[in-house]
């Protein structure tokens, strides 16, 4: 498989913005998703090969930097309903086309945002401690990263309800979505007959870009160091946005 100029050009910006969304952009890989398409014109379902791998390697540098904030507690909490949605994910993309599936994602993305808005505003703080709220989340974000890579704004918006300080906030990002992409390598790969994405030409795709995604890790590093604690979370819910706007309305 060649790879054109303009193929490749898409495949770089992409691993910069997966690189800057692991290290201090949490909600900054939704960009790199969307070019990461663009770099296989024709053949998208080949971009989520590529993309895995990437986020793998990102997610390696963000738990060497962030490891020792993150909470344990909260993610072994997730990991069982992130399973069970990973496992779910993987059938409903067999049963629903593309155009339908990004209305849901999209419509399903918005709604969680502004049940975050709703719940700081009339300040809704007993929900989210509850187990059921995690469970639902942790569904929820298995699902919608085996189907779209879109995992990101499900995580932010459990994290900012759960009232964490930006450094506890990167801490288990990075351990939740380093465990939770190296589950997807299998599934990706062939484990489930007649779905796999992850080829001998996507790993060379990557190795080629794997520099920017080294350049934007270190620009994430200098970014999560700028940004006021203040400013985190609203930051990475604005980002977040983005998921549905896209959906929706560039279908």
């Amino acid at each position: 498989m060649d790879f054109s100029i303009q193929s490749l050009i898409f495949g770089f910006l992409s691993a910069l913005f997966f690189g800057m969304s692991k290290t201090g952009v949490p909600g900054g890989s939704i960009p790199g998703v969307l070019l990461m398409t663009l770099a296989f014109p024709g053949m998208e379902k080949l971009s989520t090969g590529a993309v895995v791998p990437l986020l793998v390697v990102g997610d390696l540098f963000a738990v060497r930097y962030y490891r020792h904030t993150a909470d344990w507690q909260r993610i072994r909490l997730l990991l069982p309903s992130v399973f069970l949605g990973l496992l779910l994910g993987t059938i409903f993309l067999w049963v629903i086309d593309n155009s339908s599936f990004k209305i849901f994602l999209g419509v399903l993305v918005l709604v969680l945002i502004i049940f975050e808005e709703f719940r700081r505003r009339f300040c809704w703080n007993s929900f989210p401690k509850s187990r059921l709220f995690a469970w639902s989340m942790g569904f929820l974000s298995g699902f919608t990263t085996q189907t779209g890579n879109a995992a990101g704004p499900v995580m932010s918006v459990y994290l900012a309800s759960q009232n964490m300080g930006k450094k506890d906030f990167m801490g288990t990002w990075a351990v939740f979505f380093l465990i939770v992409n190296v589950s997807k390598l299998p599934l990706i790969g062939g484990l489930i007959p007649g779905f796999s994405t992850l080829t001998r030409e996507t790993l060379l795709f990557d190795l080629i870009v794997l520099p920017a995604l080294l350049v934007g890790i270190f620009i994430g590093r200098q970014i999560f160091k700028w940004v006021p604690e203040r400013y985190f979370v609203p930051l990475i819910m604005i980002l977040n946005l983005l998921v549905p706007i896209q959906m929706l309305l560039f279908r």
